[in-house]
Order: structure tokens, then sequence, then C-alpha cells
């Protein structure tokens, strides 16, 4: 038979079957829908960030900067104007201000173009400034409670590089009007821009902190080169778009390579549905094959046949998944006013090409069982054949062989407490092996678990669970090769909830041990403080308080009685008020709280002392103040609060009488809500560029949002192959449908009512489901209690049962959902199918 005529036959075949299509092209559909969207967004993502990410303008050329010790002086910015090819100079001044109303953070202030080719901000509302005493605001900052457009803001600039002002000096306070509001990069984040001019004069700097060339004629490189070697040390030359490239964060590459992985798995996984589906599909079409061979077609015209089949298949699945990828990535742009995607055809096409190579892969064994069908098939009158489900000896010796690496690795990564690279590549070696061993044992193994249902199915349900349980074994291969998909796809999200609520618990727990407190206030460490008695009483007073701990610190020296000495800080507190301060604390006999005469020591002074808790130890400062403690307890250098010598404000009073409050720790009497505490403390505190505050309590609320999203992410990546292995779930169930086809007619024919049918349908998809859930859970906690040596000092073991939970409902649910379909198929068999000759 000629080649041409097999490849028109081939053509008519998909043309004639267009559900074989279906069944073989929606699982490659759904991937190569992913496949594409990861390649659309992470080309759009990297595009957004050349443009949003970048701290200088498609305009400039090269960056002048400075070391940090010295401004550039007007003299120097007017030399950078003679360089040859320089075309423009734009200096730029940077510092930070207090807002009043905004809390007591520093908010960057930056002094440069607002309009030209070296404008990095594109107006929103308003307009940019052209006074003296006008100001633009970032998106993020004019969200803020009165920071509108047309409001009156104060500034209190805060002395940096270059300033004439010293940092104890008065605040010093500046009235500017909101003229606008700016899209600006995302490295500005909540700043507050105006003109140079402007910036420069209310910083009371002298200078410019950085110059911006705009070089239209040159190579960028040889203007730098020639402005480093005027400028000589001292100052930072780079051309533009070096910084423009190093502005990309690595994590999009990160992101980039997670996608792929994961839209991989999920490749593999629906290759595996593909190609147990081809292998049913060339039972129900074996005597059209012999025939083939009966006419003169030879084996490896027969395998071409097959395979071009697939090959049609996956371009057709590929084009259209491609094709829905870029349709829903113009609508998500279309409805939240983003920029349009970023469309790159080459690796689009390389993704449909990936769509056919994993057809054809999917069916190279089916096509050479199709090229042994011999031709005496063709004179069967059976509709189907059962291919076998007995696994072999080699299956049996090679799923045996994983199993025992993967307990291997178990015992070695895992039980044997190995950490880092070792702990995370011996889990994925580990789930790779005994994923292997799914694949190569399955067909048994679903056959032993069918077995031990059988009974407790059949009196739950009746006839309906018998039948569902007899047709789960009844096509034990395809079935298993099913749920080992399903499995993994359900092992990975199992994963997930324990890796990551894991280190949710165990960072939040470090957090709390370190930062026991929701903020502390910090005063200047010199000169007078800003923490008068009448600012610690206002802070005190407010009903949003629970805690409030003065401390009050100078520099000294601690001996032991050995004769070591070694010269730390010495803090004057009261941790009763705030017991967490104690919390980790290496305790002497007596045990309870510091008290008099007693001193609290970091763990790095107790062995420069060579000290322990019950010994005395001597402290001198400044000033000829000294007395002695006993050492009550040895607490870890990371809790930086206590300081390397802590005792109560009694014995701080002998060694510095004088010494002023330089900060305070406070408590939110709403621990769940440390926001809270920000409007108070705004009110009560005066608006000195000395204080500084710091809210470790939002930074563990903001670490528990950062988990969340991260879970939500995370889970989104592994719904992918959740989602392939529902298809192929509906896809396996569908072919069962279509095998059971005369059995179902006369099951009709005797009085089973097609609602029944449905019932038999879906209690098979619930078993199915309940077997891969299970299983996928329970590994999923195991492997995922395993990958936290890979993270060691950041998790504390913990198996989120409610959220594991809620994960078996769901997945029996989605799985019961992805039988719908197939249920309503079975229902609709007529009576009269039994009447068909086979």
């Amino acid at each position: 038979m000629r080649a041409s005529g097999l490849t028109k036959a081939a053509i008519r075949q998909i043309a004639a079957r267009p559900s074989r299509l279906l069944l073989t092209g929606c699982t490659l559909m759904v991937t190569a829908f992913f496949l594409a969207g990861s390649i659309v967004f992470t080309d759009t993502l990297k595009r957004q960030l050349a443009d949003d990410l970048s701290p200088v303008a498609a305009g400039t050329a090269v960056v002048v900067g400075t070391d940090g010790t010295q401004p550039l002086d007007d003299k120097r910015v007017e030399e950078l104007k003679n360089v040859p090819g320089v075309a423009e100079v734009q200096p730029v001044a940077t510092g930070s201000v207090l807002l009043k109303g905004a809390g007591r953070d520093p908010y960057p202030l930056i002094g440069t173009a607002l309009t030209g080719p070296q404008s990095v901000i594109r107006p929103l509302q308003g307009t940019l400034p052209d006074g003296p005493g006008e100001v633009v605001l970032t998106r993020m900052l004019a969200d803020l409670p009165g920071m509108g457009v047309g409001s009156r803001i104060t500034l209190v600039p805060q002395a940096g590089v270059g300033s004439a002002t010293s940092q104890d000096a008065p605040a010093r306070t500046v009235t500017v009007k909101v003229s606008g509001v700016v899209q600006a990069p995302s490295a500005m984040g909540t700043a507050v821009l105006t003109t140079p001019t402007n910036a420069r004069s209310w910083l009371g700097t002298d200078g410019w902190q950085q110059t911006l060339l705009r070089v239209p004629d040159r190579p960028a490189a040889d203007v730098a080169s020639t402005v480093q070697a005027e400028l000589g040390r001292g100052f930072s030359v780079r051309t533009a778009s070096k910084l423009r490239a190093e502005s990309g964060p690595k994590w999009v590459t990160t992101v980039s390579t997670l996608l792929t992985i994961f839209v991989v798995v999920a490749l593999l996984a629906g290759t595996l549905i593909v190609s147990t589906t081809y292998r049913v599909l060339l039972v129900r079409d074996q005597t059209r094959l012999a025939l083939l061979r009966c006419v003169g077609a030879r084996p490896g015209q027969v395998m071409r046949s097959v395979l071009l089949q697939a090959a049609g298949s996956g371009l057709i699945a590929g084009a259209v998944g491609t094709a829905a990828a870029i349709c829903c990535a113009f609508a998500i742009t279309g409805i939240t006013a983003l920029p349009d995607p970023a469309i790159s055809a080459p690796s689009l096409s390389a993704g449909v090409l990936v769509s056919v190579l994993a057809a054809l892969v999917a069916a190279m064994p089916a096509a050479r069982a199709a090229a042994r069908v011999a031709p005496v098939a063709a004179l069967s009158v059976a509709a189907t054949r059962h291919a076998p489900d007995r696994i072999g000896r080699t299956r049996a010796l090679i799923g045996a062989l994983c199993l025992g690496c993967a307990l291997l690795l178990i015992a070695l990564a895992g039980l044997g407490g190995a950490g880092g690279a070792v702990a995370a590549g011996g889990s994925v070696a580990s789930a790779v092996a005994l994923f292997g061993c799914l694949l190569a044992l399955g067909p048994a193994l679903l056959r032993r678990a069918t077995l031990a249902l059988q009974q407790p199915v059949r009196a739950v349900a009746g006839l309906d669970g018998a039948l569902a349980v007899r047709n789960l074994g009844r096509a034990a291969r395809r079935t298993a090769a099913c749920a080992t998909v399903l499995t993994l796809g359900f092992t990975m999200v199992a994963a997930v909830l324990v890796t990551l609520a894991s280190v949710e618990k165990g960072t939040d727990r470090r957090l709390r041990e370190r930062d026991p407190v929701d903020v502390v206030l910090d005063a200047s460490r010199t000169g007078p403080s800003a923490l008068t008695p009448a600012v610690v009483k206002a802070v005190a007073a407010q009903p949003e308080t629970d805690a409030v701990v003065p401390v009050t610190r100078v520099d000294g020296v601690a001996l032991g009685g050995n004769g070591r000495y070694r010269e730390t800080e010495i803090r004057g507190l009261d941790p009763a008020a705030i017991p967490a301060l104690l919390a980790d604390s290496q305790r002497d006999s007596h045990g309870g709280d510091l008290r008099r005469g007693q001193a609290a020591i970091s763990t790095s002074v107790a062995q420069s002392l060579g000290v322990r808790p019950g010994d005395r130890i001597s402290l001198r400062v400044s000033g000829g103040g000294q007395s002695s403690a006993e050492v009550a307890l040895i607490h870890p250098d990371d809790a930086y609060m206590l300081g390397g010598v802590a005792v109560l404000p009694g014995d701080f009073a002998e060694l510095a009488p004088s010494a002023p409050v330089r900060s305070l720790y406070i408590t939110a009497v709403h621990r769940d809500n440390p926001l809270s505490l920000r409007a108070p403390l705004d009110r009560a505190l005066p608006l000195n560029a000395s204080l500084h505050l710091s809210y470790p309590g939002e930074d563990r609320a903001s670490l528990r949002q950062l988990i969340s999203q991260l879970r939500i992410t995370a889970l989104g990546l592994v719904g992918i192959t959740v989602l392939v292995s529902l298809v192929g779930v509906a896809i396996t169930l569908t072919l069962s449908s279509m095998e059971r086809e005369r059995e179902n007619g006369v099951l009709r024919a005797v009085g089973m009512r097609g609602s029944r049918l449905r019932s038999v349908m879906a209690w098979e998809a619930g078993l199915l489901g309940l077997y891969a859930a299970v299983l996928g859970v329970t590994l999923g906690s195991l492997y995922g209690r395993m990958m936290l040596g890979a993270l060691p000092g950041l998790s504390s073991p913990t198996i989120p049962y409610g959220q594991l939970t809620v994960t078996l409902v769901g997945a029996l649910a989605l799985v019961l959902g992805a039988s719908v379909i197939p249920a309503l198929r079975s229902a609709a068999v007529s009576p009269m199918t039994a009447l068909r000759a086979g």
C-alpha cells in the first residue's frame, strides 16, 4: 500500500472521528494553554520590569553617583556639560523626610527631572510642580489619608550626605502643596518628588547626590570612561543600560524556572494520560488496522499512520491551547487596564512544537503495538479487546527497585537529619523514585485496593457501589495510570501546604523570639533625647498601647571574676511588663524574672567573660559609675533588645543616673492588628527627625501575608497538574463508558434506570478520587516534612490538618465534577444498544 494513501486515510480518520481528537487532544490542549500562558507571562513580566523597575529612563545614557561621603558640587556638574558627546546634564538631589500625619517612617525625597527624555514618571492626577513649594506623590503614598491632590502637608527633612546641619540639630519643617500624583518605578516606592532645586533647598545640602547624562551620539561606555577619569575616586560612573539590566531582579528568572518546572510536570502527566488513551483507542481500532495489513500495508506504514494521527492531534491541540492563552492574556490586560501582553511568535511556535512532540511520544507505544496487529485480527467480531493488566516480571522488578531507592533516600535525606541541598535533592529524588514505583506497580496496588473496598462499599452503596468497584478493577492498568497522575497532583498540593505551614509557624516563632514587641521607638544615641518623660507618658496613655518599657543605655565594660573583660552596651529596663523578652534565656537555678542586683547578659558576653548563671560580674561606665551583679540569665545574641548586658532601672541608675531614655518597647492591645498603633503614636510623638520607629509586629503580619500569597501562588502552579489529571479522569471514565456501552444497554434492558448508571459512574469516580487523594495527602505530608530539612532554622514541623482535610474533600468534589459528562453519557445509553452485534 502506498504511503500517500495511508496519509490520506489517516487524515480522513481524524476528520471522521472528531471524538478521538477530543479524547487525545484535550489533555494536550490544557498543557499547551499553560505552556503558552507561562511564555506570555514571562515575556510580559520581563518587558514590564524593563519599563517600571528601571531606576533610569531610556533617554539617560550615563549615571554619575557619589560614594556617600561627598556630594557632586556645582563646579563638577558644570564640567560634565563640557564632556564630548554629553547633550544634557540633569542633577538629582535625594534624601528622606518625615510626613506629618503619615506615621514616623522616613519617606524618600527625590528632586529629579519630571519632564523630558530623562524623566521616569508618568502623571496620573493633577499637575507637575512648577513652584518652589509644590511636590507630587507616588500612587502608593497618595493613598494615605490627607495626601490627595491639593492638600497641604508638612515635611521634616532629615540630614543626609553633604548636609549643612547635623543629625542632632532641631527639626526644620517645610509646608508644601501636593500638586499631583504620578506613576513611578517600583524602586521609588512611596516617594515625594519635586524639582532638584526644591529638594536641595529643603535638605540643606551643598551639592547633588546623582547626575544623569544624556548622550545621543556617542557610545555610553566611552563617555562613562571619560567622566570617570575626570572625576577620579569618590564617584561612581555607570552606564544606564547596565543599571537597567541589573534592575531586573533575579526572581524573574526564578519565576520563569518555576513556571517551566511545573508546566513540564503537567506535560509529563498529560503525556502519560494521552499514552493510555491511545492504547485504548488502538484496541477499538484494531480491526481497521488489520484490514490495512490485509490490503498490503507494511508494519512501518501502519506505525507511521498512527503517529501521523497523533501529530495532527498534537498540532491542533497545541494551536488551540496557544490561541486560548493569547486570548486570555489580552482579555486580562483589557479588564485590568494593564499594558498589552508581550507576544513572542518564536517562543509560542516552540510551545506548539512541544505539544506535537508530546503527542508523538505518547502515541509511540500504541503505534508499535499497531504495527504488530496481525491481518487475521480483521476476522474478529469483538468490539474491544482489553490489554492484559498483569504487571509482569520486568515491571515488578522495576517497581521493587524504585521502591527500594525511594525508601533508602527517605532514610538518608529525611530520617538521617540531612539539611540544605541534600535534604531538598533527596526528597525530590525519593519522590521521583516512588512515583516510578506507582507507575510500575499501580495495577497490582489498585487491584488490591478494590478487593479491600469491595465489601465495605457494597455494604454502603449496594449494587451501584459493587459495580463501580468491579469497573475500576476491570481496566486496572489504565485506571492506575490515571490514579497515579491524580496522586501526583494531590501530593504536590499537600507538600506545599505542609511546607508553608511549617515555615509560617517556624518563622513567626523565630521573629517573636527575636522581636517580642510590636513597635520599637529609638531616639538618637547621643545628645538630648526626644523621648522626654512627657512623651513617654503620652505614649503609655494611648488606649491602643498595652505595655510600654522605657530603655536607657550606656557604653561600658563588663568584668568577670577571672580578670576577663568585655566592652559592651549596658541597658536599663524592666522586662516584667513584656515577659517574652526573656522567653529564650538560660536562667539560673532559682529561675524567675530579673531582680535587683541581677543582670541578663548575651551569650557572646558570657563566653568572653567565662561566666555562667549564678556567677558575679562587675559593671563600669565612663564617668566612674560601677556596680556588681549576679548573672541571672543568659540570652541569645539575636535577642538584640536586651543588648550585651541588661539590668533593672534601679541598678542602672547607680551606673548612669543622668542617662535619658533612648528607646521604648511597645506592645499593642490588639496583637493581631499591629497597625492599630500607627495613628496613636503619630498623635503622641513629636515631629522630630531624630526619632526612628520600627514595627516588628507589622513585619510578622507582612510575613504571614507573604506566606499566604506564596501558598496561593504555589497552589496555582501545582494546580496545573491537578487540572491536567482531572481532565485525565474525565477521559478515563469516558473511555470506560464507551467500552461498556453494550453492558450498559443490557442493564437498561433489564430495568436499571439511567440515574442508577449515573450513580455507578459517580461511585467509580469517587473511589478513584479517594484512592488518589488519601495516597497523595499521605505522601505529600511525608515529603513536605522532608523538605523542611532544606530550611534549617526557618521552619517548625507542622501538619495543617484543617487544610489537608479541605484538600481531601475538595479532591473528591473535583473528581466527581470531572465525572459529570461521562456519567451523563453512560446514562443516555439506549436499551437497544444491547441488541447490536459486536
